[in-house]
């Protein structure tokens, strides 16, 4: 098994800490973070972990004026940072993708969807109820962007619990891809957990910013991943294409 790092441009933050001047300030802090998705590469059968974000996102008239969570971030790439673009890059035309797990539905990470609309996609059914309609507007989700006509696969997580996570779904059918209930950032988040027999990765979407940060949100998840050997991947840490590409430490089978 293989995940490999994709990156889809970069999101630059409001300067300052929480409180009601970020949104009436335009400065911006100096530097950005990326936007990661991930590409799993099982013995040929090809997963993508969340879609990026879209170059429309940093034209004028993406997000909607009146919400004031869309004045925090801004987002810069251009359509070849899209995650389609970038897989052609290496080699890999995206309709070998079969397969799209959404770790939740934020434009940043559903953003590329539309280049997958032939291939299964999968997210929690909490997270889906939570980000359509009416109802996901005003929470901060752009349902009107999402590719027209998705009907998802929706996951309730009836699996047994794994390590600190009280459920999972086995997405593959063979135990090497667990889709596991993560909530924090949103309450239906998810995380994917991809274990060859040697190797582990936990692919942690917005469970928190950096890897040194998991132990302060998540300090039970970031205790387990280090006694077994799990690499943690996040979606917008700065380490983590070097965490990919250098994952492969030996670890303990996971129960």
């Amino acid at each position: 098994m293989q995940v490999r790092c994709v990156t889809t441009g970069r999101v630059r933050a409001k300067a300052g800490e929480r409180g009601v001047r970020r949104y009436l300030l335009d400065e911006w802090r100096s530097g950005t973070s990326p936007v990661h998705a991930y590409l799993v590469d099982d013995a040929g059968e090809l997963t993508l972990f969340d879609a990026g974000q879209t170059a429309r996102a940093a034209r004028p008239g993406w997000f909607p004026r009146w919400h004031p969570f869309f004045r925090l971030s801004r987002f810069e790439l251009g359509p070849p940072d899209e995650v389609a673009a970038q897989l052609r890059a290496l080699g890999i035309e995206p309709a070998a993708v079969t397969r799209v797990v959404l770790s939740h539905l934020h434009t940043d990470h559903v953003g590329g969807l539309g280049a997958f609309t032939h291939a299964s996609v999968l997210v929690s059914r909490l997270e889906w109820e939570r980000g359509t309609g009416l109802g996901g507007r005003i929470r901060g989700y752009l349902p009107q962007h999402w590719p027209p006509g998705l009907e998802p696969t929706l996951i309730d997580f009836r699996g047994p619990a794994v390590g600190p996570f009280r459920a999972s779904h086995d997405v593959a059918g063979d135990g090497r891809l667990l889709l596991v209930p993560a909530p924090g950032h949103t309450a239906g988040h998810a995380a994917l957990l991809a274990r060859d027999g040697e190797r582990s990765w936990l692919l942690a979407g917005d469970l928190a910013h950096t890897a040194a940060e998991l132990d302060r949100v998540a300090p039970e998840i970031a205790a387990w991943c280090r006694a077994d050997g799990v690499e943690i991947l996040l979606a917008h840490d700065c380490d983590a294409p070097r965490r990919a590409a250098g994952a492969g430490r030996p670890g303990p089978m996971l129960q």
